[in-house]
Order: C-alpha cells, then sequence, then structure tokens
C-alpha cells in the first residue's frame, strides 16, 4: 500500500514540475470550447396537450346493432404512426419545410429532423397527450407543433370513415359472392331432387313397406304356382289312366284287320327265316304291318267310343278342359311371378343405391346451409355496417379537446449552457493533467532518493536541500505565481463566459453582432 502511494506521490510530483503544459493546454481548450458553446443557437420548444375523449353515450345504447370497436386501442394506434413519413410529409408542407430543400438529400434531412424531434407521449392520466417539438426558430416550432396536432385529430377522423367504408364495400363484395353460391347451391339441390325425385329421405320406410308387400305376394304366388302345378300333375296322370283303361277296354275288339294282320305277321316270321332285316320284302311287310295296326286301333277306338257311351267322353272332354284351365293358370301365375321378381329386384337396387343417394342430399344440404347461414351473417353484418355509417355521421367515437394549445415560446428550453461550460473547464484542465502526465513520463525527473535509487539501483547516502543564496527558491515561488495568476484568469474568463451565457439579452446581443460578422 506505501509503495502505490509513493507511486502517486511521485505521479503528482511529475505532473507539478510539467504544470506549464497543463496551463497551456487548459489555455488552448477551455476559450475555444466556452467560445463554441456562446455560439451554439438557442433551442425552442413549443408544446400541446390534447385529450382523446372515447367516451360516448350512444356506445352502451348501440351495443349489438353496430360494427363494435375499441376506440382507446385506436387513439392507441394513431399515436404510434403519427411520424409515418406520409404525416411528416404532410407536416411539412404545412409549414412550408420542404420549400427550404433544394434537392432530395435536404428533404430527406428536414423530415429525418421532423421525426427525431417530435415527441407524443401520454400525459400522465388516460388518453391526455403531450405533443412537443424543439428547433432553433420559435415560430417554426410552434407551427411544428400546430400542424402535428390537426394531423393527429384529422387522422383519427378521417381513419375511422375510411375504415367503415372499406368494410361495407368488402362486406357488399362478399355478399356478391355469397349470393351467387347460394344461388348455385340452391340450383344445383333442385336439380339433384329432381333426378332423384324417388330417393329423397323418408322413403327409405316406404321402399320398405313396398318390399315387404311384394316379397309377400311374390311367396303367395310362388305357392300357388306351386299347388297349380302340382293339380295340373295329378289332372295329367288320371287322364293317363283313364286313357290306359280305355286302351284295355278296346283291346279286345275284333276288325276287319285282324286277319290281315295275323297273315302279314306269319309271312314276316318267314320272310325272316331266310333274310335279314334289310331285305326289302322284310322292311316292306313291316310297313305294311304297322299300317294295319294303325288301321286297327282306330277301328277299336271307334268301336269303343260307340260302345262305352257319354260317359267316357264327358270324363276324357272334362279332364282336358281342367288341363287347359290349370295351364293357363299355370301361365299366368309365371307371368305375375315374373313381373313380382322385377319389382322386388328393382326395389332392392334402389335401396341398394338410397344411402349413396342420402349421403350426397346430406353434403349438398350442408354445403346450402353453410352458404345460406354465412349470407344471412353477412345480410346482417351490412345492417349493422350501415347503422354505424349513421352513428359515425351523426357523432364521433373520439372526440379531441385541446387543453394547451401550441405557443410562440419566448424563452429557449436549450441548451443547458452552465453545465456545458462547466464542462468544458473540466475537459481542459483535466486534459491539460493528461498532457503534464505524459509529459513527465516522457522525460521525467528525479524528486526524491527513492525515485534516485529506483533509477540508478544505486545508494543514495544522502541530499542536499537548495538555500537560498542558490536562488532556487525565488525562482520556484515566483512560477507559482505565475501559475496562480494564470489559473485565476482562466477562471475569470470562465466566470465572464458563464454570466454573458446567464443573461439571454446580452447573449442575444453577442449572437447577433457575429452573426453579422
Amino acid at each position: 500500500m506505501q509503495e502505490q502511494l509513493d507511486i502517486l506521490i511521485q505521479y503528482a510530483r511529475g505532473v507539478w514540475l510539467k504544470r506549464r503544459y497543463a496551463i497551456i493546454a487548459a489555455w488552448v481548450i477551455c476559450p475555444l470550447g466556452w467560445l463554441f458553446v456562446t455560439m451554439m443557437p438557442n433551442q425552442y420548444t413549443a408544446n400541446a396537450r390534447v385529450y382523446a375523449d372515447t367516451r360516448s353515450i350512444l356506445q352502451p345504447l348501440l351495443r349489438g346493432l353496430t360494427i363494435e370497436t375499441d376506440p382507446s386501442q385506436e387513439v392507441a394506434l394513431m399515436v404510434k404512426t403519427l411520424l409515418s413519413r406520409s404525416n411528416l410529409e404532410t407536416i411539412a408542407r404545412d409549414t412550408d419545410a420542404d420549400i427550404r430543400a433544394t434537392n432530395n438529400e435536404e428533404y430527406e434531412e428536414i423530415l429525418e429532423d421532423l421525426k427525431s424531434n417530435i415527441k407524443i407521449r401520454a400525459a400522465g392520466r388516460e388518453n391526455l397527450f403531450t405533443i412537443s417539438y424543439s428547433g432553433d426558430d420559435p415560430r417554426y416550432v410552434r407551427d411544428v407543433v400546430q400542424s402535428a396536432l390537426n394531423v393527429f385529430v384529422e387522422n383519427a377522423l378521417g381513419e375511422k370513415r375510411q375504415d367503415t367504408d372499406q368494410a361495407s364495400q368488402f362486406i357488399a363484395s362478399q355478399i356478391e359472392d355469397y349470393e351467387a353460391r347460394l344461388l348455385k347451391a340452391e340450383t344445383g339441390l333442385a336439380r339433384f331432387k329432381q333426378e332423384n325425385a324417388g330417393y329423397m329421405p323418408g322413403s327409405e320406410q316406404n321402399y320398405y313397406n313396398r318390399l315387404e308387400q311384394l316379397e309377400s305376394e311374390l311367396e303367395a304366388t310362388q305357392l300357388k304356382l306351386r299347388e297349380i302345378k302340382t293339380q295340373l300333375s295329378t289332372a295329367r296322370s288320371q287322364l293317363s289312366n283313364e286313357r290306359s283303361i280305355a286302351s284295355k277296354n278296346y283291346s279286345g275288339i275284333r276288325t276287319e284287320y285282324d286277319e290281315r294282320l295275323e297273315a302279314l305277321e306269319a309271312r314276316l316270321d318267314a320272310l325272316l327265316f331266310r333274310f335279314t332285316e334289310k331285305h326289302p320284302d322284310v322292311k316292306e311287310t313291316r310297313r305294311q304291318i304297322a299300317d294295319l295296326k294303325a288301321l286297327k286301333s282306330a277301328s277299336q277306338k271307334t268301336a269303343s267310343t260307340s260302345g262305352v257311351g257319354g260317359r267316357g267322353d264327358n270324363l276324357f272332354n272334362d279332364l282336358k278342359l281342367i288341363i287347359r284351365q290349370l295351364e293357363n293358370e299355370e301361365a299366368s301365375l309365371k307371368v305375375r311371378l315374373s313381373s313380382f321378381n322385377e319389382k322386388v329386384a328393382f326395389l332392392r337396387e334402389r335401396l341398394a343405391k338410397l344411402p349413396q343417394v342420402e349421403a350426397k342430399m346430406t353434403n349438398l344440404m350442408r354445403s346450402y346451409d353453410i352458404t345460406k347461414n354465412k349470407y344471412e351473417e353477412l345480410l346482417s353484418r351490412r345492417e349493422s355496417a350501415l347503422i354505424s355509417q349513421s352513428v359515425g355521421a351523426a357523432a364521433d367515437d373520439i372526440k379531441f379537446r385541446v387543453i394547451d394549445p401550441p405557443r410562440v415560446p419566448t424563452e429557449p428550453s436549450g441548451p443547458i449552457r452552465p453545465l456545458l461550460l462547466s464542462m468544458v473547464l473540466v475537459v481542459g484542465l483535466g486534459a491539460g493533467t493528461g498532457v503534464s502526465l505524459l509529459s513527465s513520463q516522457v522525460s521525467p525527473v528525479v524528486t526524491s532518493a527513492n525515485q534516485l535509487y529506483q533509477a540508478t539501483n544505486l545508494p543514495v547516502f544522502g541530499a542536499v536541500s537548495a538555500t537560498e543564496q542558490s536562488g532556487l527558491t525565488k525562482t520556484n515561488k515566483r512560477k507559482v505565481y505565475i501559475f496562480s495568476a494564470v489559473v485565476v484568469g482562466l477562471v475569470g474568463i470562465f466566470i465572464c463566459f458563464m454570466v454573458l451565457n446567464l443573461i439571454p439579452s446580452v447573449h442575444s446581443r453577442i449572437l447577433s453582432i457575429m452573426e453579422l460578422l
């Protein structure tokens, strides 16, 4: 710790020995800095306070009837967009600042200055805002704040109406779109109903009832057909039996063909002993025998009929009539059965297709209902938008009250010259001290026995003090007096600059003189 303290003392002695460099640096930096601070133009600030009243007596009365918006959010959004480029260009035109620009670079600098120096901030309570701007021209400063205030108020009212108009136009276009969709959906639904009239929802039960009825009738017809077939088979069997009985009855009747038939059969037997079946005489004899048998059978039937009487004839006729009736009824039942089968197949095909038709119908109805609901919702929103427009025309949601209008400032708001002058003094003295320290390190001077020992690494046995006769004491005192006088002079100049900058009238006169020069 002692070593560090000794080092600090050595640095301080070095700076003191090189104090002339500190004085020179301070005298160069401080007057120039003070002169620069004095020549800085005055800055003027204009302010305006405005209150945005978002309360409206119509809001609770029209809740649910109009398009509801949040005026507080709208005000917050307008505060954020006040310094947009379009608004800055409007402010520049209103204050004729754009006339001063001779090229695009200067115009951009003007807009950047407006963007940097226009401030809008909340003034403590809700929706109370302060708009301020700082510049070197009091009247221009007031004009900028007034223009910013006008833009802020006009944007609030204009954007509200513009948003309402845009919303109405958008809703109108959407209504036209959904109206076309709804018409298309209605046309498609009507066409589908026409093409599938028998498949509409609710007809499924009718189909099942009809199918059940047809299947019942089909089963009854099949049963009836089986009965008819059984009766027909019985009648045909009975007719065959009657024919067999009749054939037995007339097989014993003698005719004129019997002797000839017996002779031909005897001849056939004789020929077969001599020839084969392929012999012409054998074939001719067999043909003659067959012809005679046919003639004999016909003759026997005639004789049997004439011999038996009306009973056999009536029975045969009745059986044949019954068979014809049963055959006709069988044919009719077959036609009816075929018709029932076709109808049952048709109904089953429709029942198989019915779920697909119902699914498509459900899809069409769902699409139609969605489109219709959207269309009705848009119509309701259009009415709300129209009411909102009427309400907006009758009374604004946001009312602005200018509490403090902007005025031309009479006193400058900056710069804070006393502080800047003091900072220049501190910087000048600090720079001078730094120069002295640097000089003492570049060309060091031995001020103590310890420093000499560290520099030479040789033992120091003693030190000789300066006497009055040597003249060194007087010289050192004279240097101290000169240093003190120079410092006092520097402080005096500092006080003079401070007084000049604290008196506005004197400072303004000096600035005017400097501008003339």
